[in-house]
């Protein structure tokens, strides 16, 4: 099953290997913990990221512990690095971690009734994700009322080329975010998941042709999934809302009145953010 990434005490930053806590206490006169909070409210005060020189003269840290947080913290999520400019950035596990801890913007909540009239329209379980650079994040679901019931849970990742949400993202994120997965070894979940970079890419192109993507077995047998864009205020993609269920219910030849359903409440949801063009790259 899907793997969650919710972290636990063992996961925390300090707790991992690589920080010398005695060694940053000694320098900074603050906890390990403390040191590595201030690594990232510095990268989420810098949109654009930050790069190690910059981000240690920020914080009066030599490059080198400034380095190592930094490396601790994009294992476990916190912080990714761009791979074009080196730049690091606020990564997807403090979404998840601010989603938690606010309530002043919970997607969730803003577009319940219409995630409750698709999941009653379609009958599957209807998923909420974000996406990093090389996976799709789960950040809310709500269960559908079908017999066959798939189980997912907030955290739970996947890879781009094996879920109709990462063709989402691959076909509305940045550029740089295609072009570097497309660069990669692509990982098989199963026989049916795309690991050939130019098929990938023309599934791209058609996933934007068309405005929806799926993944007919790709990621386990028997299951399928169709997923849509949501868009954000300022035209960039927020995320996906994906229908996942069972391949009787959601054929490898979708019903049109899914498609439909799904695409009219990725375009409501999006327009409830703020967001009221057509989603395009």
């Amino acid at each position: 099953m899907p793997r969650n990434t919710a972290p636990d005490n063992k996961d925390l930053p300090h707790a991992a290997p690589g920080v010398d806590a005695q060694d940053d206490t000694a320098e900074q006169g603050l906890p390990t913990a403390i040191v590595s909070l201030k690594v990232i409210e510095a990268l989420a005060s810098a949109p654009n990221g930050l790069g190690v020189t910059r981000l240690a003269q920020l914080l009066g840290m030599p490059k080198a512990r400034v380095h190592r947080h930094l490396s601790v913290l994009r294992e476990h999520g916190y912080v990714d690095q761009d791979p074009d400019t080196n730049q690091y950035r606020v990564g997807w596990q403090m979404f998840l971690l601010g989603r938690a801890c606010t309530s002043r913007f919970d997607v969730m909540s803003l577009a319940k009734p219409i995630l409750e009239h698709l999941r009653d329209q379609v009958g599957q379980t209807v998923v909420i994700s974000t996406f990093s650079d090389n996976e799709v994040v789960v950040i809310d679901l709500l269960r559908g009322t079908a017999p066959v019931e798939i189980s997912l849970r907030p955290g739970t990742r996947f890879h781009h080329n094996s879920v109709a949400q990462g063709k989402i993202a691959l076909a509305y994120g940045a550029e740089k975010l295609r072009r570097a997965y497309l660069a990669q070894a692509l990982p098989a979940s199963t026989r049916h998941t795309i690991v050939d970079p130019d098929r990938l890419a023309a599934e791209i192109e058609l996933v934007r042709r068309r405005g929806w993507a799926d993944a007919p077995e790709e990621l386990y047998i028997g299951i399928n999934a169709l997923a849509a864009p949501l868009m954000q205020a300022n035209g960039e993609l927020f995320g996906t809302l994906a229908i996942v269920g069972s391949i009787h219910y959601l054929p490898s030849t979708p019903d049109p009145a899914h498609v439909q359903a799904l695409l009219e409440a990725a375009v409501q949801i999006s327009a409830a953010m703020g967001y009221n063009g057509k989603p395009t790259r």
